[in-house]
């Protein structure tokens, strides 16, 4: 496994990491589709391949994806770095410290190496969420200070709003068909050493799967509709052709382009079952040529 330094904190995160919105929502299967034996299955191939990165938040699943990370990582929480996310319905500066109490005592821990302000909200001075993530990480409940959802001004907002300390990651949608973080805040983060934390990498399945099986038409159906359709569906046929020629998954393709954008880059597809994590594995060792990149490229429409 590849690692790569999150921010400039020291701290090393695997290449890839494990997105963890799904765990604990009947929305998304949880209980009927997967349950806690594939979700074991999954973190104990993750700590085998070394993947050691996993993503939360307190939102997610009302509260139990973190119960489950807690259950799971308990006796070998060494193995792994642990980032949650607080907000964005966080109004104040002590209800942002205990918010992220709170999410340690779900984990069952006394720290995670990385909470970060799930969305900006536009009512919340800047100054009062970072002066409580500042407060968080001089108490030791946090190693690093990470945002999410930030544009480029929000950004740079918040590190202003630092006074003894920076911020490590900015965790942004970002995949083969949403390149809009390629606009001006990949460059900038990458200027800066700030971590780019990639979530849909996968465009919610789409990427991996096309429009197969029923679950997925709304979601393509949706994708059509923001984007141009016929650069969707030759993305869809050279991602496919790519794995082919591969001997590989159009997932893995979709994650070694983005782990081709740079080394401030970090995607966390969605894990549910033990193959997710040996996909997302062998994409880190699926090293895409100059060719493949520009097919990839040539397809959405994007210059590379």
């Amino acid at each position: 496994m590849e690692y790569r330094e999150l921010g400039r904190t020291g701290i090393r995160v695997s290449a890839v990491g494990i997105g963890t919105w799904q765990w604990g929502s009947g929305e998304w299967g949880w209980g009927k589709h997967y349950g806690m034996e594939d979700l074991r299955a999954a973190l104990d191939a993750a700590e085998e391949l070394g993947i050691n990165f996993i993503d939360t938040a307190e939102i997610y699943g009302g509260g139990r994806s973190e119960e489950i990370i807690g259950e799971l990582v308990k006796g070998r929480r060494e193995k792994f770095v642990i980032a949650t996310k607080v907000g964005p319905h966080r109004m104040t500066h002590d209800g942002i410290i205990r918010a992220c109490e709170a999410s340690l005592r779900r984990m069952g821990v006394s720290r995670v190496e990385l909470c970060q302000i799930h969305w900006p909200n536009p009512l919340v001075p800047m100054r009062t969420y970072m002066s409580a993530m500042e407060q968080l990480l001089r108490s030791g409940r946090i190693d690093a200070i990470g945002v999410s959802n930030f544009s480029l001004g929000k950004l740079e907002s918040a590190r202003r709003s630092l006074s003894g300390a920076d911020v490590a990651s900015n965790q942004v949608k970002y995949n083969l068909v949403d390149r809009r973080p390629e606009k001006d805040l990949l460059p900038y983060m990458e200027r800066e050493g700030i971590t780019l934390i990639s979530y849909s990498p996968l465009a919610q399945g789409v990427l991996a799967h096309g429009r197969r099986g029923p679950h997925l038409v709304g979601r393509f159906n949706t994708l059509l509709r923001r984007y141009d359709p016929g650069h969707l569906s030759r993305l869809l046929d050279a991602l496919r052709t790519i794995a082919s020629a591969r001997g590989g998954t159009p997932a893995q393709v979709a994650l070694a382009w983005l782990l081709s954008r740079g080394e401030r880059v970090v995607p966390i597809p969605g894990v549910k079952r033990r193959q997710h994590v040996e996909d997302a594995a062998a994409a880190v060792a699926m090293k895409l040529s100059p060719e493949e990149i520009s097919s990839l490229d040539s397809a959405t429409g994007a210059r590379s």
